[in-house]
């Protein structure tokens, strides 16, 4: 079967073939192209603003179906669609520009007995108070400094020679990285204040030495809020003193000394003020957990492949959080 796609304003009775799929009219001269007419439904467009509903409206996709004519299979069958095509675009979110700070943390997941991390980095310029996440990326196994060394060399040169500092927790190697690119190295306070909360045993009053377990914490939050060096020197050997005592268990003796030996890297912020530094991760902590909801509520993953899609499109859709410079106890009275 053909279709006739000419203009109407002549009836084509009588026409004879023009090459190929072309016909000229006799009557008018006008030219036309037939084509065989496809059966079935037309394909849909794969759009990539469909994919909004679920990372920016918080829309599941049983949710979804029940607003549209489209079945629960369909319409997911569509999505997967949508974001394979949008795992696979070029990462359009630029980079700022100036002097840079880079934010890392990653994020683990585990599914049939399988443990994969995703490894999160962010960019904010010294002037600016807004971090600008780079593409995410998977890795299979647990968090390495090795891994971490082979996806920062993947940062382009250009970039990587404008970043002055880094932030991060404490994972194994972290002071090495700052090293060896030669980056200020701020780790994150917020990971030691909480492992001090469970040593010190807020929630449980029958613990030993519980009153110098308090006193610990309380200088651990002084040092950590202290802008003045000499103010932080002095709180620092009260600090030390309480790993001095016979009554101090051995956990805690040991977190004690070795906050104490990296002490300029817990208060690179008040060291290095031009750099405006943030003294936690927590800027990358908080994309880390809604990242997090948004797997548990819409069960989208089922392989690793899938993971890192979903994470990839949430933070298309979220590319920005922000990231503020540490102001002292002192500063803010």
């Amino acid at each position: 079967m053909t279709e006739n796609t000419a203009k109407p304003s002549c009836s084509h009775r009588r026409f004879k073939l023009n090459g190929g799929r072309r016909k000229k009219c006799l009557d008018c001269g006008a030219t036309w192209t037939t084509r065989p007419k496809k059966r079935g439904r037309k394909p849909e467009k794969k759009r990539i603003s469909a994919l909004a509903k679920t990372f920016v409206d918080k829309l599941t996709i049983v949710q979804q179906a029940n607003r549209s004519p489209a079945s629960v299979g369909a319409l997911a069958k569509r999505h997967a669609k949508s974001l394979a095509l949008l795992a696979e675009r070029p990462w359009p979110h630029q980079t700022p520009d100036g002097s840079l700070i880079i934010v890392i943390d990653a994020i683990w997941f585990r599914r049939d007995e399988e443990r994969h991390t995703v490894y999160l980095m962010g960019l904010r310029a010294v002037s600016e108070d807004t971090l600008h996440f780079l593409r995410p990326i998977l890795r299979p196994g647990n968090e390495s400094q090795k891994q971490w060394q082979e996806i920062v060399r993947e940062i382009p040169e250009e970039t990587r020679r404008r970043i002055k500092a880094i932030v991060s927790d404490s994972f194994a190697g972290a002071g090495g990285l700052a090293r060896e690119h030669g980056w200020i190295f701020q780790r994150c306070q917020a990971h030691l204040l909480l492992r001090l909360e469970g040593l010190c045993g807020d929630n449980k009053y029958a613990v030993s030495w519980r009153d110098g377990r308090q006193e610990t914490k309380r200088l651990a939050y002084a040092l950590m809020n202290t802008a003045i060096e000499v103010k932080a020197e002095k709180i620092a050997d009260q600090f030390f003193a309480m790993a001095q005592d016979r009554r101090c268990p051995k956990r805690l003796r040991r977190t004690i000394l070795e906050t104490l030996r990296s002490l300029h890297e817990f208060r690179a912020c008040y060291l290095h003020p031009n750099l405006r530094l943030p003294a936690t991760t927590n800027a990358v902590e908080n994309a880390n957990g809604r990242i997090r909801s948004l797997l548990n509520r819409s069960r989208g993953y089922r392989t690793p492949e899938s993971l890192i899609r979903w994470v990839v499109g949430f933070l298309w859709f979220h590319p920005t959080v922000a990231c503020r410079p540490k102001v002292a106890t002192e500063l803010r009275r």
